[in-house]
């Protein structure tokens, strides 16, 4: 539903979906259940490599030292840091992972077919 129309005018295209539960009985219909579940492993994957990165990147920097003070309390400021950089470091480095997942769940027959065709096997 969300790529319907995309980079075009309003009313200009054609809308195969009218809502999320004709979208799925579209998709079931037209390309059967397993394209329901197109994406599935691939979006597994990221969310483990994403989190496995962040929080170990996260528990280095907290092993480390950096976000505690000197007298040993923990900073707010430097905890915040630290989980940013943790946090972009996971999405930065998993992005690709997420661009094939994308690529499989939007990618469909011809006939309901929206946007570009990637096609990934």
């Amino acid at each position: 539903m969300q790529l319907q129309g995309e980079l075009q005018r309003r009313g200009s295209y054609q809308l195969h979906y009218r809502n999320v539960f004709h979208a799925t009985y579209t998709i079931w219909k037209v390309d059967g259940w397993p394209a329901l579940q197109k994406g599935l492993l691939p979006a597994l994957v990221y969310q483990f490599c994403m989190n496995g990165i962040r929080l170990g990147t996260y528990s280095i920097i907290e092993d480390s030292g950096y976000t505690s003070t000197r007298d040993g309390r923990i900073s707010g400021l430097r905890s915040t840091v630290s989980g940013a950089l943790a946090g972009v470091t996971g999405a930065i480095l998993s992005s690709p992972i997420y661009l094939v997942k994308t690529h499989l769940q939007a990618q469909s027959t011809s006939t309901i077919a929206v946007g570009h065709q990637y096609k990934h096997e």
